[in-house]
């Protein structure tokens, strides 16, 4: 075999092992993107603001009320609106369950959660 083609062939080689890891590298990217995306729910109800700045989500027919953190559009309806949240359930650093937001929908700007 002339060293020829014996470079070419190493070449060859190489750039299919280099497609096949590139290949491998993207799947895995997206089993990454699917697992964050199976653990994500959404939550409707009224969002409030305590004294302390905690938000907090209440459920419209049972009461029970949620933690909630995110982003800073939380504020704008934080008095009483009614909304709908997609996030994930996370511990806050005291091991607290509290929901993080990663998505807000306006539902109404009143809401009526009963009282617990």
């Amino acid at each position: 075999m002339r060293p020829i083609q014996k470079v070419t062939r190493l070449l060859a080689a190489g750039l299919l092992l280099s497609g096949l890891s590139l290949a491998l590298f993207a799947q895995n990217q997206d089993d990454k993107s699917r697992d964050r995306l199976k653990k994500e729910t959404t939550m409707t109800g009224c969002l409030n603001k305590d004294t302390a700045g905690n938000y907090t989500l209440t459920d419209e027919n049972t009461g029970v009320k949620t933690a909630v953190t995110g982003p800073t559009d939380l504020e704008k309806h934080s008095s009483n609106h009614k909304v709908t949240l997609t996030g994930a359930t996370k511990a806050d650093s005291s091991g607290n369950p509290v929901f993080e937001v990663s998505k807000i929908q306006h539902v109404s700007p009143s809401c009526k959660a009963p009282s617990q």
